[in-house]
């Protein structure tokens, strides 16, 4: 017989032992408890507005300006870990950062040096290079069910505690001048409450890794001392890896 006529079934068979017991070894069944560790890349879409305005005095009238500051979408990390205790529940937690960058412009209207009553619209240029960087840690319970062949679907709730950094946006008007330029502050506070909320739909490479994606809402509100009421954090999503030990 051909010696090629008798390695091709040879090679073939052994191809489909080793598919076989890779496979075998793939779909084992996972542990219901055990510690386990996440990696997360993803962003932050959702883009934001505020502002703020004042008065002031200029040749013995009063003018007002206003501030428009926009921040954009960021990029967001996320690494974390937990326990699974039961068979679907487990309790973890998780720090992640985001960052964005953020403009702003501005517009006076500036009392006339000669006519009173008569008023110039005065609009310096714009500053396109603000910062914005959110610190978060989500604490979590967790609900897990497949969904189908190794395929998992999570269900995570609880509370966060979200610090903020955000160049701020002002204005400053020389007196009795015509002359206006934006001022830049950095300030930063810690939420005094918030939340999060996630779901994520993962595949099971192994045993022990699993690699999905998530959607997840991690977001509360604070008070700088130029911004009432800014909200932080907001929707997120991305991909995942997990290691479970």
């Amino acid at each position: 017989m051909n010696k090629t006529a008798t390695l091709v079934p040879m090679i073939a068979g052994f191809m489909l032992m080793a598919a076989s017991a890779s496979q075998a070894q793939t779909a084992a069944p996972q542990s219901e408890t055990g510690a386990y560790v996440s990696l997360a890349v993803g962003g932050q879409p959702q883009k934001r507005s505020f502002g703020s305005s004042g008065s002031f005095s200029s040749f013995n009238e009063t003018g007002r300006y206003e501030v428009i500051q926009n921040v954009g979408a960021g990029v967001m990390f996320d690494i974390g870990g937990g326990y699974k205790f039961a068979k679907h529940l487990a309790a973890g937690l998780s720090v992640w950062s985001t960052r964005s960058k953020s403009a702003a412009a501005a517009a006076a209207s500036i009392p006339d040096p000669l006519f009173f009553g008569r008023f110039t619209t005065v609009t310096p240029n714009a500053v396109n290079e603000l910062k914005q960087s959110t610190l978060g840690v989500n604490v979590f319970v967790t609900y897990t069910t497949p969904v189908a062949d190794r395929f998992d679907l999570a269900v995570s709730l609880g509370p966060s505690l979200i610090k903020t950094k955000l160049d701020v946006a002002g204005a400053t008007v020389t007196p009795n001048s015509q002359n206006i330029a934006l001022t830049t502050d950095s300030q930063s506070k810690t939420t005094a409450k918030a939340g999060n909320f996630s779901l994520d739909f993962t595949y099971r490479l192994t045993p022990m890794y699993s690699a999905g994606v998530f959607a997840r809402y991690a977001g509360g509100e604070l008070d700088l001392p130029a911004v009432r009421k800014l909200k932080v954090g907001t929707a997120q999503a991305g991909g995942l890896i997990r290691y479970r030990f």
